[in-house]
């Protein structure tokens, strides 16, 4: 049996995850009722109607129930999450949202209380399907760090495609891939390469390719969620 991968978060970087967790998929609607009812301890109450991508929430002090969704829904999760819970609360809301076991922990090395998650990844098999390739909106998460390895090591080929932005302070940001020569962003990454009589996609910058795409996914949940069949036996 593969040894359980699993990962620890301080109570700030794990309160970060959820929020992160929530803005990048579509209304987890059951899932915010959940959470709002444990962060209050029952005080508060959200209900969703039929297949609505909302909810109603009795907010304290307010007679009437008021509608919720999008952007704002997830905000007010969010901004609820700010509040002063507890590491033991927000363990039991990470097992709820990353859909998986969470529990209180000391990291080893810092001595720091945190919750330490079981990601599930160790049963991750990549199928070569191009799924999160040619689909996640990933374009904006390439780092300082991925561009510092691409000049190391010469790889020009590489930084034709990225797109180098100077905002305040002359902090610079990145973007990939980008058309050479334009600021247009390029259909599909260009180190993706379809063998159609294999019917597989392989990538071919596979051992410097950027961070984020290293890390997909970063659990079974995201996996699910975007699509990716790697957690399938059946294939």
């Amino acid at each position: 049996m593969a040894k359980k991968e699993t990962l620890f978060l301080t109570r700030t970087e794990a309160l970060e995850a959820i929020c992160r967790d929530f803005r990048q998929y579509d209304p987890q609607i059951m899932l915010f009722c959940q959470i709002i009812r444990l962060i209050s301890g029952g005080d508060i109450v959200a209900k969703r109607e039929g297949q609505k991508n909302g909810a109603w929430i009795s907010l304290p002090g307010r007679g009437n129930m008021r509608w919720m969704d999008g952007v704002e829904m997830v905000e007010y999760l969010c901004e609820s999450l700010e509040s002063d819970l507890s590491v033991s609360l927000v363990a039991s809301i990470c097992a709820r949202v990353f859909q998986t076991r969470a529990s209180v922990t000391m990291d080893s090395a810092t001595g720091q209380e945190g919750i330490n998650i079981e990601t599930g990844i160790e049963d991750f098999v990549c199928r070569q399907c191009g799924q999160c390739c040619s689909t996640l909106d990933y374009q904006r998460e390439v780092i300082e760090e991925d561009v510092e390895l691409w000049q190391e090591l010469g790889r020009k080929d590489i930084l034709r495609w990225v797109g180098v932005f100077t905002g305040e302070s002359d902090k610079k940001s990145y973007k990939i891939w980008m058309t050479p020569g334009t600021t247009e962003l390029a259909e599909g990454c260009p180190f993706l390469k379809r063998i159609s009589s294999e019917n597989r996609s392989v990538c071919l910058i596979q051992d410097v390719k950027p961070g984020i795409c290293r890390q997909y996914p970063s659990s079974r949940k995201h996996a699910v969620m975007t699509g990716c069949p790697g957690f399938k036996r059946d294939l």
